[in-house]
């Protein structure tokens, strides 16, 4: 995905949007993955997780929460 104008764009915003596009158009396959394809978007000590199957996402938090969030969900959805 080509940002423009992104002079004035910070990478956390970058990255953020980059991972929920893969969320909702990349991954878009009609049927859920057991476990789910969850993503942790690593922005320096802080991360977000992103569910490409059920389309969640959540807020900031530090980066290891993000990893032990990520692996919960796809223990959940196994």
């Amino acid at each position: 995905m080509k940002h423009r104008g992104t002079s004035t764009a910070t990478p956390v915003a970058l990255s953020t949007v980059d991972a929920v596009h893969r969320r909702d158009h990349t991954h878009a396959t009609g049927q859920d993955c057991h476990p789910h394809a969850v993503e942790v978007i690593g922005l320096g000590h802080s991360a977000m997780v992103v569910c490409h199957d059920c389309g969640s996402d959540t807020a900031f938090m530090d980066l290891r929460r993000a990893d032990l969030v990520a692996e919960r969900h796809r223990r959940m959805t196994a």
